[in-house]
């Protein structure tokens, strides 16, 4: 099935006007600033150590003073910066007297223009050692209510040795997500639309994850279909392909380590269950795996960077900038589908991780004993 593109939709998207916020606040780089007897709320985008953000909003109140992470309009939990890093969740009463007290405003962000390279690699093949597809993102997003978010861009073909699709510039992946987070330390993240790996479709994600605790389980559900731009249209399949992933994992605070079991139902009808073993450090992650389902085994690595130089240029309330994040993960499959799924903006318990208090309270204390 195929019909015709335009991208006036998304040029549209992108003119859309956003107004200034407090000038304090924008300086500093964090958005959306409110503060009660909580504490000080904000929302910083530009940093992949959410630990960047409380450094620089502690100025604006000193040690007693609590700070609250926004994730797409929606509190984290209250942490304070003293002679060590403490945390505690919000209370149901705190995040009720947020929600009415402080009506939520999108033009309380930057229109945040934000560039993501994307990179699929083959090696090993005998007649050709390295076959890839490297693509320049042009992303951004608009958020409509607290938690919920559209995410669009524009993609920019670099090189493409890997299959026979045409180098030409189309949509990014253009869907809508939804973050909650609920009493109880339940976090769930819901998604429709099309994503990245060519799959559009439904996603749903939930965590149980105390912030201050060890363990952490979750599960994750997709229904989605193929699709990807042949010249002058969009070619898709139907959503018919079942994505159904459960995990559970344990945390080592004292070494930022943590490993993680997820077992279920890949891509492809593909039964199995992959082992994590991640090592978290201040701005980078790296983890190593082995996965073995019905189509085979495997073993495989990734990791995660912020891109320099971050932010790039500003003007009013627009900023260009380098992604927080770039992850990128490679296994030898030898030609199998071991094990497929796609991604999202971001993987819950991937973004959830950042937010643990050991994490924290670890880079706080070597900080503390360098000054």
């Amino acid at each position: 099935m195929e019909k015709s593109v335009s991208l006036l939709p998304f040029l549209l998207c992108l003119l859309q006007g956003v107004f200034a916020q407090d000038k304090s606040a924008r300086e500093g780089e964090m958005e959306n600033v409110s503060r009660d007897s909580t504490g000080a709320f904000y929302e910083q985008r530009l940093y992949r150590n959410p630990l960047e953000g409380l450094v620089r909003m502690r100025p604006a109140g000193g040690n007693n003073t609590n700070l609250i992470p926004l994730i797409q309009g929606v509190s984290v939990g209250v942490y304070r910066l003293a002679d060590s890093l403490s945390y505690r969740p919000l209370t149901s009463q705190e995040r009720q007297a947020y929600r009415q007290n402080y009506r939520f405003r999108p033009w309380n962000y930057l229109l945040d223009f934000r560039l993501q390279p994307e990179v699929i690699a083959n090696f090993g093949n005998p007649t050709q050692t390295v076959q890839a597809m490297i693509s320049l993102m042009l992303q951004s997003q608009v958020y409509l209510w607290p938690g919920m978010a559209l995410n669009f861009g524009v993609l920019f073909p670099v090189m493409n040795n890997l299959d026979g699709r045409p180098k030409s510039i189309r949509p990014a992946p253009l869907y809508l997500n939804q973050f909650l987070a609920l009493p109880g330390d339940h976090y769930i993240s819901a998604s429709a639309g099309l994503f990245r790996s060519d799959r559009y479709g439904l996603n749903v994600q939930y965590q149980h994850a105390n912030l201050n605790a060890r363990w952490t389980y979750g599960f994750e559900a997709g229904l989605t279909g193929f699709y990807y731009y042949p010249k002058g249209g969009i070619y898709y399949t139907n959503p018919d392909e079942l994505l159904l992933l459960g995990n559970v994992a344990y945390r080592f605070n004292r070494f930022d380590f943590t490993t993680k079991l997820t077992a279920g139902r890949y891509l492809d009808g593909d039964w199995g269950a992959r082992m994590d073993l991640v090592r978290q450090f201040a701005n980078v992650e790296i983890a190593l795996f082995a996965i073995a389902t019905q189509n085979g085994s495997t073993l495989g690595f990734n990791f995660a960077v912020p891109i320099p130089p971050g932010k790039i240029a500003r003007l009013g309330p627009t900023r260009l900038r380098t992604t927080e994040e770039f992850r990128w993960e490679y296994a030898y499959a030898r030609g199998y589908g071991i094990g497929n799924r796609y991604r999202l903006g971001y993987q819950l318990d991937e973004r959830l991780r950042q937010y643990h208090h050991s994490y924290l309270a670890n880079q706080w204390r070597r900080l503390q004993q360098t000054d």
